[in-house]
């Protein structure tokens, strides 16, 4: 090689390194952006909501209130509304059982992506960019089954 090549060729081995780093940065950052909004959709009590309308007619209105992953409220005369259900027991709706679970599924798999970011310092960057790619792609398959 001639001394003006390598040196070229030093010089976009140092810009690679550097955009590669800030790729890590990004991905990282992106990473715990989503296990946060996966932590809020799994401890949020209350998805959709009604307000209570009021018919022309004589018929009844539907109850006013709102319906979560794990619980379902429904106003009352009281100040706070009957609430039913919990994230440990997953009663009130069976049917969101099976959408908790994958949720719990895929929160676990972006924290193990999130806690395998550290392995920077222990294995090749290509390694750890696979092994977090893997995790988040299952973890997104997961939210959408």
């Amino acid at each position: 090689m001639q001394p003006h090549t390598a040196e070229v060729a030093r010089l976009y081995q140092t810009e690679f390194v550097r955009s590669a780093r800030a790729v890590g940065a990004l991905w990282a950052i992106c990473t715990l952006c989503f296990g946060i909004i996966e932590v809020v959709i799994l401890i949020q009590p209350s998805w959709v909501g009604t307000r209570e309308v009021h018919y022309q007619g004589g018929t009844r209105p539907p109850q006013a209130g709102t319906l979560g992953l794990f619980e379902v409220c429904l106003e009352s005369d009281w100040p706070v509304p009957e609430c039913r259900g919990s994230l440990r027991t997953l009663t009130p709706l069976p049917s969101f059982q099976s959408p908790a679970v994958l949720v719990c599924v895929s929160l676990a798999m972006v924290w193990v992506s999130v806690g395998c970011l550290c392995l920077f310092r222990f294995c090749n960057a290509a390694t750890v960019y696979k092994i977090c790619a893997w995790l988040q792609l299952t973890a997104g398959q997961t939210l959408t089954s």
